[in-house]
C-alpha cells in the first residue's frame, strides 16, 4: 500500500487515536505523574510520531525484522529522541508517551473503532521496540544520576572544611566586595575573582555558594595550577575504564561532581591552552564527555573562577584565550590586598588568635598595643595567608603569654634579635616613665638608618615595613637621611 494511501486512512483514525491518548494520559494512574499533560507540545508531537510510524514501516516487516529494518528502527528512534528534546520532553516522558500510544491503540482495537486496514492496527511490535529502547535510555540516565549523587555524597563526607564560614573585616575596601557578592547570590552569573595570592578568594567563593540557591548541592574546588597537565583533563571531565593506561575503573570528574552546585576553578590562568578550548566548549554547551567516552553528559553548574594574574595581560601574551576570558569575565570581583584594608587588621588578628588557639588547644592570649602597631606597619606581601602564619607562629612562641611585637618579629632559630625587637623592649620593660610611641618610632628609624648606613631598602626590610611607609615616617619626623 502506498504511503499516500496509508496517510489517508490514518487521517480518518487520527482524531480517535489522539482523543483516546489524551483520555489515557488523564485517567491512567501510571501516567499522571508524568509531565505529558502539562506539556503543550504533547498533541503535536504525538501526531508527528504516529506519522513517522505509519510511513516508514510495513507491519509485516516487523514480525521478523532484517538488519535493514532494525537500522531503520534505530534511525527513527534517534529522530524521536531529538524531537523530544526540542519539544521539552524528558526521556521518561517519551517512554510514557509511547506506552500511552500503544495502550490507546489497543483500546481502540478492542472497541472496534480501529479497522484492520488502518496502518496503526499492527504497529504494536514497533511501539514495543521503541519503548524498550527509550526505557533503556531512561534507565541508563537514572543509573548515571544515582552514581553521580553517590559520588557527590562520598566527596562531601570525605572533605574537611578548613575555611571559616564568615568573612572578617569592615573596611571601606571590603564593603565594596560585600556589595558585589550580594548582587550575585540570587542568580547563576559566572563570577571571576581577581586579586593577589593570599587575599581569600577561596573564602569569597565559598561565601557566594553557601548563600546562593545552590547551597544544598556540592561546591567542588580544583586548583588548575596544582595538578599536572597530563592529569587535569581527567580531573575535570572524568574518564571511562580503560580510557588510558592506568584507568582501571570509571571515574567521575569535577564537573559531574558539581552538578547542581558550584565548580570553583582556582588559578584559572594556569590552565593549559588546549584545555581552555575544551572548557570553553563545556561552558557554551553545558555538557561534557568523559575521556574515552562517546556520550554527552548534561551538567547544571555555576562557575566561579579565580586568578592572581591579569587574565587580560595573559590574553595579550597569547597564553589565555580571548573568547574564554570574556566567557569568564561576566561578573568580575576584585579582592583587595591586606595593605589596602589596614582597618581590618585588628579584627582579623583577634579572629585568628581565637581560631588557632582553639586548634592548638591553648588559652587565647591577649595582644599588646605595640604588637598591633607592628602588624599595621607591615607590607603584607603574602596578604591574609601571611598574617595567619605569623599569628600561628606567635601563639606557639608565646605559650599563653601576651603577644608582643617582639614575639611577632621573632624567627625561631635566629640568634640575634632583629631591630624592631630592640625598639619594642623599651615598651615592655618596667618603667615609671611613659615614652610616647612617636618618640620610640623616631628613635628606631634613626638607629636603623645609622646601622644600615642610610640604605633605605635595608632599613625598611629590617623594620619590617614597606619603603612607602618608611618614607612617610621619615617625612613625618623630619629625619635626615645620609647615604
Amino acid at each position: 500500500m502506498s504511503k499516500k494511501k496509508l496517510l489517508n486512512i490514518y487521517q480518518s483514525d487520527e482524531d480517535h487515536v489522539l482523543s483516546e491518548l489524551m483520555k489515557e494520559l488523564s485517567t491512567n494512574p501510571q501516567l499522571q505523574s508524568s509531565n505529558l499533560l502539562k506539556n503543550e507540545n504533547t498533541k503535536q508531537f504525538s501526531k508527528q510520531f504516529l506519522k513517522h510510524v505509519i510511513t516508514q514501516f510495513d507491519s509485516k516487516e516487523l514480525s521478523d525484522p532484517s538488519k535493514k529494518v532494525m537500522e531503520s528502527i534505530l534511525s527513527l528512534w534517534h529522530v524521536l529522541t531529538k524531537d523530544l528534546m526540542q519539544g521539552g520532553f524528558s526521556t521518561k516522558d517519551t517512554a510514557m508517551l509511547i506506552y500511552a500510544v500503544k495502550t490507546s491503540i489497543q483500546s481502540l482495537k478492542d472497541n472496534k473503532t480501529l479497522e484492520k486496514n488502518s496502518p496503526l492496527f499492527n504497529c504494536e511490535p514497533l511501539l514495543d521496540l521503541l519503548g524498550i529502547l527509550t526505557f533503556e535510555m531512561y534507565s541508563l540516565e537514572n543509573e548515571r544520576l544515582i552514581s553521580r549523587q553517590n559520588e557527590q555524597i562520598n566527596y562531601l563526607q570525605n572533605q574537611e572544611s578548613k575555611l571559616s564560614t564568615e568573612l572578617v573585616g569592615n573596611s571601606p575596601a571590603m564593603k565594596h566586595v560585600y556589595k558585589a557578592i550580594g548582587l550575585v547570590l540570587d542568580n547563576d552569573l559566572t563570577v571571576l575573582l581577581e586579586g593577589e595570592s593570599g587575599t581569600g578568594k577561596d573564602l569569597i567563593a565559598t561565601t557566594i555558594h553557601n548563600n546562593s540557591k545552590r547551597q544544598k548541592k556540592p561546591m567542588i574546588t580544583i586548583n588548575c595550577g596544582a595538578i599536572p597537565k597530563e592529569l587535569i583533563e581527567s580531573e575535570l571531565f572524568g574518564h571511562e575504564k580503560g580510557a588510558f593506561t592506568g584507568a582501571t575503573e570509571k571515574r567521575i570528574g569535577k564537573f559531574e561532581l558539581a552538578d547542581g552546585g558550584t565548580l570553583f576553578l582556582d588559578e584559572i590562568g594556569e590552565l593549559p591552552l588546549d584545555l581552555q578550548v575544551k572548557l570553553l566548549r563545556v561552558l557554551q554547551n553545558k555538557q561534557i564527555e568523559r575521556i574515552g567516552g562517546n556520550q554527552s553528559i548534561k551538567i547544571d553548574i555555576r562557575i566561579i573562577a579565580a586568578t592572581n594574574q591579569s587574565l587580560k595581560q595573559n590574553v595579550d601574551n597569547k597564553t589565555f584565550r580571548l573568547d574564554l576570558y570574556y566567557r569568564l569575565n561576566i561578573f568580575p570581583i576584585y579582592i583587595p590586598p591586606l595593605r589596602n584594608r589596614k582597618d581590618d587588621i585588628h579584627r582579623l588578628t583577634e579572629f585568628f588568635i581565637k581560631k588557632f588557639s582553639k586548634e592548638l588547644a591553648i588559652t587565647a592570649p591577649p595582644i599588646t598595643n605595640d604588637a598591633l602597631l607592628f602588624l599595621e606597619n607591615q607590607s603584607w606581601e603574602g596578604n591574609i595567608r601571611e598574617l595567619q602564619n605569623i599569628i600561628q607562629r606567635s601563639l606557639v612562641i608565646a605559650q599563653g603569654n601576651p603577644i608582643t611585637s617582639s614575639i611577632l618579629s621573632t624567627l625561631p632559630g635566629r640568634h640575634e634579635p632583629i631591630l624592631i625587637e630592640k625598639k619594642v623592649n623599651l615598651l615592655t620593660e618596667p618603667s615609671k616613665e611613659i615614652v610616647p610611641l612617636d618618640t620610640l618610632e623616631k628613635h628606631a628609624i634613626e638607629q636603623a638608618l645609622k646601622i644600615k648606613k642610610g640604605n633605605v631598602f635595608q632599613v625598611a626590610k629590617s623594620l619590617q615595613i614597606s619603603r612607602t611607609t618608611l618614607y612617610s615616617k621619615i617625612k613625618k619626623y623630619n629625619i635626615k637621611v645620609d647615604s
